[in-house]
């Protein structure tokens, strides 16, 4: 996906997988990872201070369940707005665009996680809108104008939702646990 995001995005067209498949079978292997990287990472930091068991799982929790729930709503909400646009609601395929472009997002949190040191390196995580706009035209079948309006729609929405509930869940568990 990273490297040849066209040939990945036909194979992904081909097979249509539903939101549940794809949330088993590739999101929550990647926040299990990201889980495991969390812990690791709260061990390298820079402070080389100890953190407390509360704030270990308020990050991990804060990420699970921000990034289950952003990715949800935010394919859902697309999958709405957009439907008059597109005039189609395909909520498995705009799941799976959404889900697989964010492989990039995922990956730079799993490195920052695991090695605090490179914050810097979370502007990577853009590369994700360019998985995402690659994928437009071969999973949601949108070209032209109607994929420009897609695309910056979609970009807006998705930054919203995420924001939202990583202040909101952040704030949540950082309230139990810290």
């Amino acid at each position: 996906m990273l490297l040849f995001p066209a040939k990945e995005w036909k194979a992904i067209a081909e097979e249509n997988n539903s939101r549940k498949t794809v949330y088993l079978r590739f999101v929550i292997p990647l926040l299990c990872v990201m889980a495991i990287t969390t812990i690791i990472g709260t061990w390298l930091g820079t402070s080389r201070e100890l953190y407390s068991a509360g704030y270990v799982i308020c990050r991990i929790l804060t990420l699970w369940v921000s990034i289950s729930v952003g990715l949800y709503i935010s394919a859902f909400l697309i999958t709405e707005i957009m439907a008059r646009e597109i005039e189609t609601k395909e909520h498995n395929r705009n799941f799976a665009l959404l889900a697989y472009s964010s492989a990039a997002a995922y990956l730079v949190i799993i490195i920052v996680s695991m090695f605090p040191f490179f914050k810097v390196f979370l502007v990577l995580s853009f590369y994700a809108c360019y998985l995402y706009w690659v994928g437009i035209p071969q999973i949601v079948q949108v070209e032209g104008q109607k994929r420009m309006v897609y695309g910056m729609s979609s970009f807006i929405i998705i930054a919203l939702i995420y924001l939202l509930m990583f202040f909101l869940f952040g704030n949540i568990f950082e309230a139990i646990f810290i």
